[in-house]
């Protein structure tokens, strides 16, 4: 009998339980750990990657009772001082290679039987060791057999036989899926793998076999080298850089990673898509990075169990910067430059888009805006702010320049200096809010033409109704009511297509039967718009009478079929009358009246064509001689205009021809 030294017992019952799959595989990567640092003894730096060889094979992983778990090697073997190491804890037998002692006690934490078995030569002979490992506060290696071998051709090597999970920690979170258990073998040694510092490992997991490196190696499609970054804070890392196929992320988040190494040992990975910005990249897009960085600072403060580096996740994230910087600048700065190259031109039609965010050169934003952003929206999210502070920077100078002339402050020399540089700043400022503002309409008045066009080229005289709500939506939202604010948006409309004086009107009803609009109203009847000059939250009260009101009346571009009676007159003779009968509700509940002096503005927007046209052809035309005119008369005071569709639109791009010249733009098309 043998007894370990300490306090065995409570020592394992101090080590931290697993909560994740890759923690409760943790005791087997110890024992696949002890398996390489025995097979390099063996056979040297020359030769342990290409003569060693690991085999773990997994049974019943699917249940915790029954699992059973074999790591097998050719390794140099338990000889005397390699056992004398293992039976004392926190040995420093392997601390140049980062062994800190505590691996086998995992072992205990973990499984209830452990079996091993060891040859070994000693003095040129050759021995078999074998013995029990438990959990006991004495005798924790018992059954302890040694045995002469005389057959000389016998190779070294150990075996660990581990046979049920302990706790429930363990038990729950071991994983029992076999992708699972091979997933995380290829995460953990990925550094060994991908850096070509591995012997052969061969996995079996209820007779399905995965072989490493090959499973991780066969995935690397370039090496970029290995570059030393020096730091101030954490001295020289050693940073190794593969191009990989997009599999080798597969079991990661996210597609670019940086591993940080410690003692030939992968103990936390970060990805790094965020910080360096481009996504897969390469001919097919398949292509992803993986970096290996170690130096002796990770390597000296690593915890035991290699699981974790005993500094905050803070000093992680500052290393995981400082390694993508130069993964950015140099390990594929080809692709990045690439990429970003692309990036300013997505910019650059941002900025032509959206004017108002082109307030610095385009070079310039772009360094403003995270490494991955690529969407006009995350530009965007990213220059808002920018834009915020430099208005803000402008407004402070503006109010001091205004205090220095309004006080009794000493004007400086160089004051009319700076009251041309804000001059200019408001002057390029105003310059690209409007060109934005423009842009906005143009665009509008260029759907619209398109829009009418595709209605009128409809063949048999087709009803493509949706077509019509279309272009009715694209003016105005249909069917609101102006007294429900959770059924309007105040400011979604184009009105100033019709008139500028509806540019900032928020208070409307649009495609709503009168009895949602007047109180005791039975009319089925709708006006396309219903607009008056009372603006939503101004404060109207009940007693206030309105003194304006806009009504238009959209009708379906090329329409002949009106009803024999229909008169454009009677039916807005009809709207008025049940406007000034009744009383509308405002967003607050109030009652708002119609003044009995009440000017009307009414529009009808439609071709004039068939029974419109004969029965307006009394009527005044306009300017152009193609639109209709004529004043209200009797009991009520305004006029009735009928405008054409294609007089709409060329209208209302004659009343913005001076914005758009201003802003160095043009209509593509023209009715």
């Amino acid at each position: 009998m043998t007894s370990m030294q300490g306090d065995i017992v409570n020592r394992v019952k101090r080590l931290p339980k697993p909560s994740l799959a890759a923690e409760a595989l943790q005791p087997v990567f110890e024992a696949v750990s002890n398996s390489l640092h025995a097979i390099e003894d063996a056979f040297g730096d020359a030769l342990y990657q290409t003569k060693g060889v690991i085999t773990v094979t997994i049974r019943n992983a699917r249940s915790p009772d029954d699992i059973e778990i074999i790591v097998d090697d050719n390794g140099i073997g338990l000889e005397p001082p390699r056992f004398r190491a293992f039976c004392t804890t926190d040995t420093d037998y392997k601390m140049e290679r980062g062994g800190k002692g505590v691996g086998r006690l995992l072992w205990l934490d973990a499984f209830d039987r452990i079996k091993v078995v060891s040859i070994y030569k000693d003095e040129a002979k050759v021995f078999r060791r074998s013995f029990s490992f438990r959990l006991e506060s004495q005798d924790q290696i018992t059954d302890e057999e040694i045995t002469e071998i005389t057959d000389g051709g016998t190779s070294t090597g150990t075996s660990v036989t581990f046979s049920g999970l302990r706790g429930v920690a363990y038990r729950t979170k071991f994983p029992s899926q076999g992708a699972t258990i091979v997933k995380h073998f290829g995460s953990h040694f990925f550094a060994d793998f991908i850096l070509g510092k591995s012997p052969t490992i061969n996995v079996d997991i209820d007779g399905t076999s995965t072989t490493f490196p090959e499973e991780v190696q066969n995935l690397m499609l370039e090496d970029r080298g290995v570059a030393i970054i020096p730091t101030a804070e954490f001295g020289d890392l050693s940073l190794a850089s593969f191009v990989c196929h997009k599999n080798a992320s597969a079991n990661f988040d996210g597609s670019h990673q940086i591993h940080l190494v410690a003692n030939g040992r992968t103990v936390t990975t970060r990805k790094i898509d965020g910080l360096i910005g481009i996504g897969r990249f390469g001919p097919d897009g398949d292509r992803v990075y993986h970096g290996c960085v170690s130096g002796d600072y990770l390597n000296d403060r690593v915890n035991q169990e290699r699981t974790q580096f005993n500094f905050d996740e803070s000093i992680v994230e500052e290393i995981v910067r400082e390694s993508a910087a130069f993964v950015r600048s140099d390990a594929i700065g080809t692709e990045i430059q690439q990429f970003d190259t692309q990036r300013l031109g997505t910019l650059r039609d941002f900025v032509n888009d959206y004017p108002s965010f082109g307030f610095e050169g385009a070079e310039q934003l772009l360094e403003r805006t995270p490494k991955n952003a690529v969407k006009p929206e995350e530009f965007a999210r990213a220059l808002i702010p920018f834009r915020i502070r430099r208005d803000k920077e402008r407004n402070d100078t503006i109010q001091q320049i205004v205090a220095q002339l309004d006080g009794n402050q000493t004007i400086p020399a160089d004051f009319a200096e700076s009251v041309r540089k804000a001059a200019d700043e408001i002057r390029a400022e105003e310059q690209r809010q409007l060109t934005e503002y423009v842009l906005r309409r143009k665009t509008v008045l260029d759907v619209m033409d398109v829009l009418l066009r595709r209605i009128r080229e409809r063949d048999n005289g087709s009803q493509d109704f949706q077509l019509e709500a279309t272009l009715h939506q694209f003016i105005c939202p249909m069917k609101l009511r102006g007294d429900d604010p959770t059924k309007v948006e105040q400011s979604d409309h184009d009105l100033w297509i019709i008139d500028e004086r509806l540019t900032f009107q928020k208070y409307f009803a649009s495609d709503v039967p009168f009895t949602q609009i007047l109180d005791g109203e039975n009319s089925t009847q709708r006006p396309d718009l219903l607009i008056y000059d009372r603006l939503y939250g101004l404060g109207a009260e009940g007693e206030d009478q309105l003194t304006k009101v806009m009504l238009v009346e959209f009708k379906h571009p090329g329409r002949r079929d009106y009803e024999e009676r229909y008169s454009p007159m009677n039916q807005i003779s009809e709207y008025i009358t049940k406007l000034k009968a009744g009383q509308i509700e405002d967003f607050n509940n109030s009652r708002v009246r119609i003044a009995e002096d009440c000017v009307f503005y009414c529009y009808v927007v439609a071709d004039i064509v068939g029974k419109l046209e004969i029965h307006t052809n009394g009527w005044r035309t306009t300017a152009n001689g193609r639109g209709r005119i004529q004043e209200l008369g009797g009991k009520f005071r305004g006029i009735v205009e009928v405008i054409e569709w294609k007089d709409l639109l060329a209208d209302a791009r004659l009343r913005n021809h001076a914005f758009l010249h201003a802003a160095g733009l043009r209509y593509d098309r023209h009715p």
